[in-house]
C-alpha cells in the first residue's frame, strides 16, 4: 500500500486530466515517467485501466471502478491535510481535563473565559474527580492534562509546571470559636471538632504531614472528598477545617468565616498543570498550557 500511494497518486492525476502530458505538467513530472507509472500499477492490478482515444486516454470499466475509490481516498486525505492544517493554526483541536470540584470552580473557570474567547474551536473536555483520581486518569492516557495542588506523587512520571501560590490556612465560624473558650490558641487541636479531606486527598496528606510535624495526631469528626462542602459546614458552625485562603477570602471579609492564627502556620505549596512525560501533547493542550502560563502564542 505505502509503495503504491505515489502510483496512485498519478492515476488519480491522469483519469482526471484524460491527458498523461497534461497530468505531467501538474505533477512536474515526464511524460515518459508518468505512462511508466500506469504501466507499473497496471501491472500490479493484474488489469488496464486506461484505454487511448485521440484525445488522450480513458478510464476502461475497471478503471472508472477503481477511480471512483481513488477519488475517494484523495478527497479523504485532502480534508486530512486541511484539518492538520487548523490544528497547527489553532482553528481546531481537543483536548481532555482533569480538575477537582474546588479547583475547578475556584482556579480554572476565571481562566476559561479568556481561553474561549481566543480559541473558540479548542474543545475542552473536563473531568471532574479529586486530583488522586485524576492522576490515575493520566498516568492511563485517559486525560491529556490536570490541574492540582501539591504535593505530587510520583514526580519521575508527571511534568509539573507551577501555576500559582497557595496558602493552607484553618477557619472556623466566629460564633463556634466563641464557643470553644480557650485559654490558649494551641489548644485548638485538643478541644476543636475538625473537618478535614479525606486521608486519600491530595490536600489531605499535606496536611497531615504538617500535623506530624508540628507533634499533633487529630481525628476528624467529618471526612469527605469536598472542601467547598467543608468549607460550608465550618460556615454553619460544626468545626475547623483546613480551606485554601485565596479561596475563602470572601467570606473572611463577609465574616462568614474567621482564619485561625496557628503557630507554625502551614507552609504554602504550589498549584499546577500536570501532564505525563510519556504521552506527547497535543498542539491543543500546549496552547492551553501556554495560555494560563500568560505566554505570548
Amino acid at each position: 500500500m505505502d509503495n503504491n500511494l505515489e502510483l496512485y497518486k498519478i492515476f488519480y492525476m491522469v483519469a482526471y486530466c484524460g491527458n498523461i502530458s497534461l497530468a505531467s505538467e501538474k505533477l512536474y513530472i515526464s511524460q515518459p515517467a508518468v505512462s511508466k507509472s500506469i504501466q507499473k500499477l497496471e501491472l500490479i492490478v493484474g488489469t488496464k485501466l486506461f484505454s487511448r482515444n485521440s484525445r488522450g486516454v480513458k478510464l476502461t470499466e475497471e478503471g472508472r471502478i477503481f477511480y471512483d475509490y481513488i477519488d475517494r481516498a484523495m478527497k479523504e486525505l485532502n480534508l486530512g491535510e486541511k484539518v492538520l492544517e487548523k490544528l497547527k493554526k489553532r482553528e481546531l483541536g481537543s483536548f481532555k481535563l482533569g480538575v477537582s470540584t474546588t479547583l475547578c470552580k475556584n482556579f480554572l473557570i476565571p481562566k476559561l473565559k479568556g481561553f474561549i474567547k481566543a480559541y473558540p474551536n479548542i474543545e475542552i473536555k473536563i473531568r471532574n474527580h479529586t486530583s488522586t483520581d485524576n492522576l490515575n486518569l493520566l498516568e492511563k492516557g485517559e486525560v491529556d492534562l490536570c490541574i492540582i495542588s501539591e504535593p505530587l506523587v510520583k514526580k519521575d512520571l508527571y511534568k509539573f509546571i507551577k501555576l500559582a501560590d497557595i496558602h493552607d490556612i484553618f477557619v472556623a465560624n466566629p460564633d463556634y470559636m466563641s464557643s470553644l473558650q480557650l485559654k490558649h490558641l494551641e489548644d485548638i487541636f485538643l478541644v476543636a471538632s475538625f473537618l478535614l479531606l479525606e486521608p486519600t486527598n491530595i490536600s489531605r496528606m499535606y496536611i497531615d504531614k504538617y500535623f506530624s510535624n508540628i507533634g499533633v495526631k487529630i481525628k476528624p469528626e467529618i471526612e469527605i472528598s469536598n472542601m467547598d462542602i467543608l468549607v460550608e459546614f465550618a460556615k454553619i458552625g460544626l468545626g475547623i477545617t483546613v480551606a485554601i485562603k485565596e479561596f475563602v477570602n470572601s467570606e473572611i471579609v463577609k465574616g462568614e468565616l474567621i482564619e485561625i492564627p496557628v503557630k507554625p502556620m502551614i507552609p504554602k505549596r504550589n498549584i499546577g498543570l500536570v501532564y505525563n512525560r510519556n504521552i506527547p501533547l497535543s498542539i491543543a493542550a500546549e496552547t492551553f498550557i501556554r495560555y494560563v502560563r500568560g505566554e505570548e502564542i
